[in-house]
């Protein structure tokens, strides 16, 4: 402990540019659709502006108040949260076919029957639906725990480095949503026997309905690439933090398609995701930063 916060002396930093840029892009799709869109426009691009703004004011609030460099610190939390949560009708309408079918035939192809022993495995006792239910949720608390232990126990730098790749890669994986959306082999409710399990499971259902607002988010598997990234951070934490989420990612990875939730092809685009991204992020970050952006333009404009 005893580190000083990141970004403590800054204001914008490649967190932000990535973000802005993403609701920009985002933002610009929205208007191309906007007859399809109908009155969901305003509602889209308000949110947009408005998580712009949180951002800005966040970055620039930062150097003067602790509690907002904490806010800003942490604010790709929400970004990425409030982003996924929005995508949905904008990928109806910029991308109306659905490649379930073509992702089902290639498990069957490369995999044999794998899938389906995966998903029946010991005849799916409701302890072992359970186990896994709680598995697939700790992938909303695994990055965000590790972050917490790289803000208060590591430089500023590898915090840095973890958010910037955390993020890319969530906006990455979105992206892939609008190439190919992709239900996934989902079972509803209604259909019964698959889903069983006890009060865990029920519950983690209701809380997956209720989070998980983009339903065409199975390739590539964000849960696989972020999962996967974790254990590549904690490495380089400790050997206690690499076995606590390496043992995190494989519930979390068996769960995607115990569950339901994945084709094992999503999780096979997931984990190259999660190494494009980490070899990709160290590159793309420094170009990202503002006073890096303000010499390369320095350097280009005095060649004029």
């Amino acid at each position: 402990m005893g580190q000083s916060p990141p970004d403590s002396n800054g204001r914008l930093n490649a967190v932000d540019v990535l973000s802005l840029t993403a609701l920009l892009l985002l933002a610009v799709v929205v208007a191309f659709f906007r007859r399809q869109l109908r009155e969901e426009v305003f509602w889209l691009l308000g949110l947009y502006a408005a998580l712009s703004a949180f951002v800005l004011i966040a970055a620039f609030r930062a150097p003067r108040q602790r509690a907002w460099r904490l806010v800003h610190d942490f604010s790709p939390i929400l970004l990425v949260i409030a982003v996924f949560s929005s995508l949905g009708p904008i990928i109806d309408c910029a991308s109306p076919a659905r490649w379930d079918v073509t992702f089902a035939r290639l498990d069957g192809q490369l995999l044999g029957d794998l899938p389906q022993r995966w998903r029946d495995l010991l005849g799916r006792p409701a302890w072992l639906v359970d186990a896994a239910s709680i598995a697939y949720v700790a992938y909303y608390v695994a990055p965000v725990s590790l972050a917490v232990l790289l803000y208060l126990r590591r430089p500023p730098a590898d915090f840095r480095r973890m958010a910037f790749t955390v993020v890319l890669t969530f906006y990455a994986s979105y992206a892939g949503y609008f190439v190919f959306p992709t239900l996934g082999p989902r079972v509803s409710a209604e259909a019964g026997a698959p889903l069983i399990g006890g009060d865990i499971s029920q519950a983690v259902r209701v809380f997956i309905d209720l989070a998980e607002r983009t339903r065409t988010d199975a390739f590539p598997s964000g849960h696989t690439a972020i999962a996967l990234l974790c254990v590549y951070f904690a490495r380089q934490f400790s050997a206690v933090a690499f076995a606590i989420f390496s043992l995190a990612a494989t519930g979390i990875v068996f769960s995607t398609v115990y569950l339901h939730y994945h084709y094992v092809v999503d999780l096979i685009a997931g984990a190259l995701l999660a190494g494009g991204c980490a070899w990709m992020a160290p590159r793309l970050q420094p170009l990202l930063e503002p006073h890096e952006m303000r010499r390369w333009l320095a350097v280009r404009l005095g060649h004029r």
